[in-house]
């Protein structure tokens, strides 16, 4: 089938400034699914309408599994982002609901309710310390990675007089000193043995729970302890980042959040749409008819979650950064089968900062006006360096 020459961009390659301000975004009024070239150079269809995408993550003929994976259409050109969880369906589908199944307890709201002592107590101790820094700081790597890594390695079961050593080892990873893999096999070499020490004597943990009564080795489970690890670190950060960044452009949007604590869940919900999703790969399993198009069987689709927090049929006003917004049913975490287990997690651990900042610290800015501050155009790393300087 031909394909057209437009090349749907990474996040990342989205202007900054469309992001922190989403009224300069042009309205999307194209076709709900369209042909288009994917950042790796492959043809793919892309939704980008709320409905279709809705629909499609709650239709089983899509999913992650591609029965040829050395030659099925990628996405980002990247092995991580790109992966197929297995060549038949009926095994990927297994190892999905598997490991939900096994995992999802950790994540439910009630439990997150119970870790929620714990993520306040960890957000007062580096809050306070980093209002102890000189001036400016750096709110990434001083606040939002290592709160964000402190809180997954509670939930992970990483004992607490190991997480400066989980730190570095994770710090070490993709650096200029990590190019032939070394950060990355010692960081796998640690969480393997953690996974044999919790085997031999478990807690109430993750790494616990997928060590007991499952059949899994100690590999697997130091794999998908890395994969949790690493799908929390990266998208919770930025949505933090991202997150003070829109607060900060909108002064009287800020003071109105830092005025009522109670609103606080609702700013939350409201960054989440606005800052967005990378698009999401699935592969089609059989023929799909949809927004008037036939989506042929292994063919890749791309679900524009960030399109379609901004769909005009779905939201009232979406192009406006509204803290109060409700309801605010956006699709930054999916939707369905495929909806995100740390949701609850990245949301409370979010409500529970942004509250102790605008409380602890409610001069906190960045150093330069939140239009102008440094970004990047790396694959896969939203739009934002991984510094952020800010002074109060």
């Amino acid at each position: 089938m031909t394909t057209t020459e437009e090349r749907v961009l990474l996040a990342s390659d989205e202007p900054f400034v469309q992001r922190l301000c989403p009224h300069l975004r042009e309205p999307y009024d194209g076709p709900p699914v369209r042909r288009i070239v994917t950042p790796a150079g492959d043809p793919a269809w892309l939704v980008s309408r709320y409905a279709e995408i809705k629909g499609l993550l709650r239709d089983d003929r899509l999913g992650r599994s591609h029965p040829d994976p050395g030659r099925k259409p990628q996405y980002a050109g990247n092995p991580t982002y790109d992966l197929a969880t297995a060549t038949d369906h009926g095994a990927g589908d297994k190892f999905h609901h598997d490991l939900r199944k096994v995992l999802q307890p950790h994540f439910a709201a009630r439990h997150m309710l119970h870790l929620r002592p714990k993520v306040e107590e960890l957000t007062a101790g580096l809050v306070e310390a980093f209002a102890a820094r000189p001036r400016p700081a750096d709110l990434h790597a001083g606040l939002s990675a290592p709160l964000t890594l402190l809180v997954i390695c509670e939930l992970l079961g990483v004992p607490a007089d190991e997480r400066e050593q989980c730190a570095a080892l994770v710090s070490r990873m993709g650096g200029v000193a990590d190019e032939e893999g070394d950060g990355t096999a010692a960081f796998f070499g640690y969480l393997r043995d953690l996974a044999a020490r919790k085997r031999a004597a478990p807690a109430d943990d993750v790494m616990s729970r997928l060590v007991t009564g499952n059949d899994v080795t100690d590999e697997q489970v130091g794999e998908i302890a890395m994969l949790l690890l690493f799908a929390g670190i990266g998208s919770t950060v930025k949505q933090i980042d991202y997150g003070f960044l829109l607060l900060a452009n909108d002064p009287a949007q800020r003071d109105a959040v830092a005025a009522d604590p109670d609103l606080v869940p609702r700013a939350v919900e409201e960054m989440l749409r606005v800052s967005g999703s990378l698009s999401l790969p699935r592969y089609a399993r059989e023929d799909i008819e949809i927004g008037g198009v036939t989506i042929g069987k292994d063919e890749l689709v791309l679900l524009d979650l960030a399109r379609a927090n901004m769909d005009v049929d779905a939201f009232d006003c979406p192009a406006e950064f509204d803290v109060g917004r409700a309801p605010n049913r956006h699709l930054t975490f999916a939707h369905g089968a495929w909806a995100c287990m740390g949701a609850p997690l990245a949301r409370i651990l979010m409500q529970v900062l942004f509250t102790r900042l605008l409380s602890r610290l409610p001069g906190l800015r960045p150093l330069v006006p939140a239009a102008e501050v440094a970004t990047t155009d790396a694959p896969l790393g939203g739009g934002l360096t991984d510094e952020l300087l800010v002074t109060w």
